[in-house]
């Protein structure tokens, strides 16, 4: 259905719950923290732009025009493998909405066997059997699921991660299920071209010096995730331990094929999976109020502080100013309103000085007790609000706001 006229239209990206940051109308994702990136960008520019302009003529014509060639398909392929890792959706797992949130925590059993609908937090874990080798799926608070087998949540991106690898700043995002080929041809290509450059400015000290230390992390880099692709592993599980020995035992990795070629060939060449988040689908209205103030955002925050802040203010009623005149001629100058809840204490107020009348202390202004009418929706919100009216004469106990007004009437009578 098209929109209404006038009506801004509201992409998905624009009310993503991550902490992504998006371009190009949500075509291009990358994490917030972007600095060494563009340092990236310009290391690498800038060693080739060194190279192309001091070092290529020379090599081109005394010893062959392919060099500057070569260079410059290893430069255009580093730098397209960098930006198709860095702007590409690493694999997201879009967080559960409410309904489904509450279908999991349904799910759950109650202990006992009791069928009291009391809550209980969802359980941590869950264990399904993949190749014969148990798996656990943690549960997530944050995006409110289970994770998939090898899916992990990245604290600086705040998102869950199909076959999540690490978190890479150098290239500004993260790398997992749909963006790691990319890396891995990435780190290939960029330890050639460093091999590369090395060995044809052996005699030039500035990109000499450069490309040395580059060369040696860089071929460190490459080899470990080579290492990590041979045995279908990642970087977060090579880290933890996920398959290394434990007790005694070894664990088998269920992922691993056997064989190194077939491994390789499940990570590179394997399908290009699609995006789980829609970024360019427009939101409906109440999409955009989900994924706004739920999870415990910031903004969720507010919104409940607002809802709460902008309570009804009590209307004082000919009632209760009677009562009020009551109250003020039975206790005398000393009587006081206090509230068990400070956070409540618009519900139950204590009124500026005002004349009790004739009859009340000759004329003197006393303070006056002021009580609105509980209703049903105020009620709820000052459940623990609690009115004690202390008398100079006698002490009472602790009563409520009803309990209060009906023996201040029958003073009245």
């Amino acid at each position: 259905m098209p929109d209404k006229p006038g009506k801004p239209i509201v992409r998905k990206w624009q009310v993503f719950p991550g902490r992504n940051k998006f371009y190009c109308g949500g075509r291009i994702i990358m994490a917030r923290q972007r600095g060494i990136f563009f340092f990236t960008v310009c290391l690498i520019v800038g060693t080739c732009t060194l190279f192309f302009v001091f070092d290529c003529q020379y090599l081109t014509r005394e010893i062959s025009p392919a060099i500057p060639a070569v260079a410059a398909v290893l430069c255009l392929f580093v730098i397209s493998s960098l930006f198709r890792t860095s702007f590409s959706d690493p694999g997201i797992i879009p967080r559960a909405t409410q309904d489904e949130a509450a279908d999991t925590e349904k799910q759950i059993e109650v202990p006992n066997g009791s069928s009291s609908p009391t809550y209980r937090p969802p359980p941590r874990t869950k264990e399904i059997v993949i190749h014969g080798q148990t798996v656990k799926l943690k549960y997530c608070f944050t995006c409110k699921i289970f994770r998939p087998p090898r899916a992990s949540h990245c604290s600086l991106c705040d998102n869950c991660v199909e076959r999540f690898d690490h978190h890479c700043p150098w290239v500004g995002n993260c790398v997992g299920k749909r963006n790691y080929r990319y890396f891995y041809l990435f780190i290939l290509s960029l330890a050639l071209l460093c091999v590369f450059i090395f060995a044809c400015v052996i005699t030039h000290l500035v990109l000499c010096i450069v490309c040395f230390f580059s060369v040696w992390s860089i071929l460190g880099l490459a080899g470990f995730h080579t290492y990590l692709t041979t045995s279908n592993q990642t970087t977060n599980e090579d880290i933890k331990g996920s398959f290394s020995t434990k007790r005694g035992q070894d664990v088998i990795n269920p992922y691993n094929t056997g064989s190194f070629i077939s491994n390789c060939c499940s990570v590179v060449c394997g399908p290009d999976f699609p995006s789980l988040i829609d970024r360019r689908g427009i939101c409906k209205e109440e999409s955009q109020l989900s994924q706004r103030y739920h999870y415990g955002t910031v903004k969720g925050a507010q919104t409940k502080q607002n809802i709460v802040s902008s309570a009804p203010t009590p209307v004082v009623t000919s009632e209760q100013k009677s009562t009020q005149s009551v109250a003020a001629n039975t206790y005398g100058p000393k009587s006081s309103v206090h509230s068990t809840n400070g956070s409540y204490r618009g519900m139950i107020r204590e009124s500026s000085y005002q004349n009790a009348g004739p009859h009340g202390n000759n004329g003197n202004k006393v303070p006056v007790a002021v009580v609105s009418p509980q209703t049903r929706h105020e009620t709820e919100l000052c459940a623990k609000t609690t009115v004690l009216i202390s008398s100079p004469k006698d002490d009472q106990e602790p009563q409520d706001a009803g309990s209060q007004l009906s023996l201040l009437k029958q003073s009245a009578v």
